[in-house]
């Protein structure tokens, strides 16, 4: 069993060090490299997670029973389905409190498969899933405590309390079936001949459930180049994220969402974003967060809306 321990000093109370990390759903807007976090069964004492993370680049999805400790402050972790490379992830987060601020202190225990062939490309030998996940363990607790520290720090929790942060959807019925429906969104690469804004798409990879690519679109008359990772959901969901999203934005991902409905479906694109303060006034100078976040609701929701027309237009004349 491999064996990592990092920690960090913060200036912060360590109760309110220990509720952050407790918050397994804000780790989204908190951790870099964790790009979609939710609880699946919760107890007094227990949590079932889902996460998806980026490891050294790549996206990896496991499962985790969490258990917690409050008056030792402590929260214990154990992969159920672990992330591929793994037959065992465990740990801790450890919260001690100091004169001036806490100690956090995160502990990894992992072992990898015996066959890790096929798995992860780049990875053919235990050696070097070693390698791969020795880097990515070490990469990712040093990014996510650098993260705790400076939320904590600026007292700036990520939420719906966070002025830079906003949350928002369009919907539209379409008289078709999902199985009509999700096919045209699901196939980003027919997209140049289905939706008018799109000019281009690369696609890097594609499995069928899991996609990386390049999307070419045209931004009040600009060419911009946004890479997406998205995990698909056959005939119900589409969740994404963006590595690196548009100058004005530090975060970007969403959710298509299809819904059996009587005469058709129901189509929801969701959307979680957060302005890059720099961005926006590069962009367009002294503005505040709120017309900020109205331009891009507005900018995002129109795409939305034209995609979902377009999706419509295609599906209801075919029906």
């Amino acid at each position: 069993m491999n064996y990592y321990q990092h920690t960090i000093e913060v200036a912060a109370d360590v109760e309110d060090a220990y509720a952050l990390s407790a918050d397994v759903e804000k780790w989204p807007q908190i951790f870099p490299p964790c790009k979609a976090a939710k609880v699946i069964e919760r107890s007094e004492r227990t949590q079932l997670i889902e996460i998806t993370a980026l490891a050294n680049g790549k996206l990896m999805t496991w499962r985790s029973i969490r258990e917690f400790f409050p008056q030792q402050r402590a929260i214990s972790f154990r992969q159920v389905q672990p992330s591929p490379l793994l037959s065992a992830m465990e740990g801790f987060w450890r919260f001690f409190p100091l004169q001036t601020g806490t100690l956090i202190v995160l502990e990894h225990r992992f072992e990898i498969k015996p066959d890790v062939r096929g798995l992860i490309d780049g990875v053919s030998t235990p050696e070097e899933a070693q390698s791969f996940m020795s880097k990515s363990t070490d990469t990712n607790s040093k990014r996510e405590l650098q993260a705790i520290k400076q939320v904590l720090e600026s007292k700036t929790i990520p939420g719906r309390d966070n002025e830079l942060y906003g949350e928002f959807e369009e919907e539209m019925t379409i008289a078709a079936s999902p199985e009509a429906v999700y096919p045209l969104l699901a196939r980003a690469q027919d997209w140049p001949q289905v939706l008018p804004h799109c000019h281009g798409v690369e696609m890097r990879y594609d499995d069928g459930q899991d996609q990386e690519f390049i999307m070419t679109v045209d931004v009040k008359g600009q060419m911009e180049r946004i890479r997406s990772i998205r995990h698909c959901t056959p005939n119900s969901s589409i969740s994404y994220f963006q590595p690196e999203p548009p100058p004005v934005l530090r975060r970007h991902s969403g959710k298509w969402l299809i819904e059996r409905v009587p005469g058709g479906v129901r189509v929801v694109s969701w959307h979680a974003v957060e302005l890059k303060p720099e961005g926006m006034k590069k962009i367009w100078g002294d503005i505040s967060p709120s017309d900020a976040l109205a331009r891009v609701t507005k900018a995002i929701n129109d795409n939305s809306r034209g995609t979902m027309l377009a999706v419509k237009a295609r599906t209801e004349t075919q029906a």
